[in-house]
């Protein structure tokens, strides 16, 4: 039986690992990469965890697959949910590997839940709900893993990651992580799996959470102890060690929809003074501990006697009361700006989620009150690239965008036709594109648009180069793929199980990472599943939605 082990180190980047394998702090992947193959993996764009692995998952564009971003866009409507397995269009993977009889175990592969049958098991974990208990297949592999190590949860709690301080929050995630890895050593055993899939987040979640990169380096050190218990367990022929996306450090925010409201591009209804009031106590509480260095009885109650009073002043005494607040507090003003909701009678463009720089052509009989007719969309798309290309970084006088891209020059396939019509690349830059309201924030603000900040959670970032590490008996050692993607990483897997590639996948087999026996056998097609769904399409219940989002926000994916 040929097993082969497909770990994602998610996030994981060159740019960190280089100076970990250079002093001698990864043991585990410097011996994967003396025996095998590496290089950049290109990831989607934008190169978001739920983009990423669903073209890993289905071996698809997003243009097929459907899937744009950590919220989707409910049709016939302005609102957007947390993203979800049913989502997704595209038969997954290990469905092909099982059709061709081969057994598929899988842990925390991103926004697969709810669960669906597979011949081996799946354990959902990022991206599920944290109040959901569909958590497995078959059902009762659940009560198996709970009745040796414990209660199961899909992420560390929200609480952990909103309340505790950095390396409580790591320490945290170093015990879900072992939890995984326990989890997918005893089912791999008991189902005799020939092919285990399990995705390590730690990287990612350190380099989000973080505020000094030696945590960040001790996640990575963490987990290349991790993925060498994994191997040492499994034993397998074949280890693909891969990255969804890239990592990088930030340096701010760009405020896109103070940038949208002044180019006159979307209109926002102004707050009101039940919206002011009930954003001020969490303003108040972030000057008060931050820059007042109050904490404790006398902050506490310095903010109750606040809320208490200010509710009972005339409205004009609370406007200039407000007003005196955005004089002396930096970061009230920009907060209140950010939390307007756009006037869709009168906007041309609106933003999708709130970092992923994708926005939305206000289209007439596409949105529900579209403005735009839809022949103008294409010259307003053009006016949109170049004005948008214009804008500079304040430090550097570089472009903020590498690229602006419409949706036609990244997307094809029937999905398409839901993606956001313009989607901006600010991740080299290392710059958030921020569209809704933050959390108050201490920092610099260098313009109307630009602000460098010092806050708790936020502080990496994606990129779009991730990483490859291929090793094992069907592996040539030493040699490099050029443009290597994520979606080739599934064609390359099926390729050699000797399983045919779908022919309406994108991904290519990377044959010159592959022994002579596999590299010289010819790529044979079967068809592809004409873009149908994997599952059927769940609707989240309102508690499912909201611990979801609360989770991701926690994060700072929101």
């Amino acid at each position: 039986m040929k097993k082969t082990i497909l770990i994602g180190l998610d996030a994981a980047c060159w740019e960190y690992l280089d100076p970990l394998l250079q002093s001698d702090r990864l043991p585990t992947i410097r011996k994967l990469m003396n025996s095998g193959s590496w290089g950049i993996l290109g990831s989607t764009m934008p190169p978001w965890t739920p983009t990423a692995w669903s073209s890993i998952v289905t071996g698809k564009n997003p243009g097929k697959h459907g899937v744009f971003d950590m919220l989707r866009n409910k049709p016939g409507t302005y609102d957007f949910g947390p993203t979800d397995a049913g989502a997704r269009y595209g038969t997954p993977f290990w469905q092909y590997l099982n059709e061709a009889g081969i057994s598929v175990g899988l842990v925390n592969i991103p926004f697969t839940h709810p669960p669906s049958p597979v011949n081996g098991f799946m354990v959902c974990g990022f991206g599920t709900p944290g109040t959901a208990r569909d958590l497995t297949w078959p059902p009762d592999v659940l009560t198996s893993i709970e009745s040796r190590s414990g209660p199961y949860e899909p992420t560390v709690p929200t609480e952990m990651l909103q309340s505790g301080t950095p390396e409580e929050i790591l320490a945290a995630e170093k015990r879900h992580q072992a939890y995984l890895i326990d989890a997918a050593i005893i089912l791999a055993e008991q189902y005799q799996v020939e092919v285990l899939a399990i995705n390590l987040m730690l990287t990612d979640h350190a380099n989000h959470k973080m505020p000094r990169m030696e945590l960040v380096n001790e996640a990575y050190i963490q987990s290349d102890a991790d993925i060498d218990r994994l191997i040492s367990s499994f034993h397998p022929d074949n280890v693909f060690l891969i990255s969804d996306h890239g990592s990088s450090r930030l340096k701010g925010d760009f405020l896109l929809n103070v940038w949208l409201r002044e180019q006159g591009y979307c209109v926002y209804i102004e707050n009101t003074i039940s919206q002011k009031k009930a954003a001020l106590d969490g303003i108040l509480k972030q000057w008060f501990q931050d820059h007042m260095g109050w904490s404790g009885r006398t902050e506490k109650g310095i903010r109750k006697l606040i809320r208490t009073l200010y509710p009972r002043l005339p409205q004009p005494v609370q406007m200039r009361f407000w007003d005196r607040v955005e004089k002396v507090i930096p970061f009230a003003e920009s907060h209140m700006r950010l939390s307007k909701k756009p006037d869709f009678r009168r906007t041309t463009l609106f933003p999708g989620s709130l970092y992923s720089g994708l926005l939305y052509i206000n289209v007439s009989k596409r949105e529900p009150n579209g403005i735009i007719p839809a022949d103008l969309k294409k010259k307003l798309v053009s006016e949109l690239k170049n004005e948008l290309s214009k804008i500079k970084e304040p430090d550097t006088g570089e472009r903020l965008f590498t690229n602006v891209y419409s949706s036609d020059e990244l997307y094809s396939g029937a999905a398409a036709q839901y993606a956001p019509d313009l989607i901006l690349d600010a991740y080299r830059s290392n710059w958030n594109i921020r569209t809704r309201q933050p959390a108050p924030f201490k920092g610099k603000q260098h313009s109307r648009y630009f602000i460098t900040f010092e806050r708790k959670g936020d502080y990496g970032w994606h990129s779009p180069d991730g990483v490859f590490i291929f090793s094992g008996s069907s592996i040539m050692p030493g040699h490099a793929a050029k443009d290597a993607h994520l979606m080739d990483v599934p064609a390359t897997l099926l390729h050699v199980y000797g399983v045919p590639k779908p022919d309406d996948w994108d991904g290519r087999v990377l044959l010159e990472l592959l022994k002579t026996e596999f590299s010289q056998q010819p790529v044979r097609n079967q068809p592809g599943d004409a873009e149908q769904r994997a599952i059927e399409a769940n609707d989240l219940t309102a508690e499912e939605a909201e611990s979801l989002t609360s989770h991701l926000r926690a994060l700072g994916y929101l």
